[in-house]
């Protein structure tokens, strides 16, 4: 059984409806915050579900038990990363695509949470199912933005976040630099910031594109 397995697992444990449970079946992502921030469109009862700590105990045990190597290095649930699968490319499905939508230098610290802005919402809207959310990570890019500033990513992250790459399918957390983003990544607290961010978008206030 993976970390994939392991979560549906919880998920079904805790009483997810089915429609939820499909969702989760078909993102197959590993990456827990951007599948609670997808699933808030789909219901916010489940999103909030997903992101309790009962449920993530759970999670934590099934990989403890079935995913982490056993032995004196054995990691904890706590520090657990789930693997990165590479997947393979199928029609509508590419590779993620990690290139930047945005210069951004290097050399330059990212200073304010305005320079992630349109970084968050390009690589947020790659995973859009349709327009309508679309429009919500836009309408939730201000938010987003001083959510990642204020969380603590090493400079090394905040430059692949203000980028942009459109990654479109995979995780967001596989591609940040270091085990410290994504621990951040995976944390409940931050997990809540996102489902707070888009559960307050009001993209009905913006233009049609």
């Amino acid at each position: 059984m993976d970390a994939g397995a392991c979560l549906t697992a919880a998920a079904r444990k805790a009483g997810l409806s089915g429609q939820a449970l499909v969702y989760l079946v078909k993102t197959g992502g590993d990456d827990t915050g951007s599948v609670i921030a997808g699933l808030d469109e789909v219901s916010r009862d489940d999103a909030v579900l997903l992101a309790s700590r009962s449920l993530r105990e759970d999670f934590d045990a099934c990989v403890d038990k079935t995913v982490l190597p056993s032995g004196n290095n054995r990691l904890t649930a706590r520090s657990y990363t789930a693997p990165t699968v590479v997947p393979k490319p199928t029609a509508g499905k590419p590779n993620p695509n990690p290139k930047p939508a945005y210069p951004v230098r290097a050399d330059q610290p990212v200073s304010s949470p305005i320079e992630l802005t349109k970084g968050l919402i390009s690589m947020f809207s790659s995973y859009a199912r349709d327009a309508g959310q679309k429009k919500t990570y836009a309408a939730a890019g201000q938010c987003l933005s001083t959510l990642v500033y204020n969380a603590g990513f090493t400079q090394k992250a905040l430059h692949f976040l203000a980028g942009g790459a459109p990654l479109g399918t995979g995780s967001i957390v596989e591609h940040l630099p270091n085990g410290k983003d994504k621990t951040i990544w995976q944390s409940p607290r931050f997990i809540h910031g996102l489902i707070d961010c888009t559960t307050n978008a009001t993209p009905t206030a913006l233009p049609d594109p």
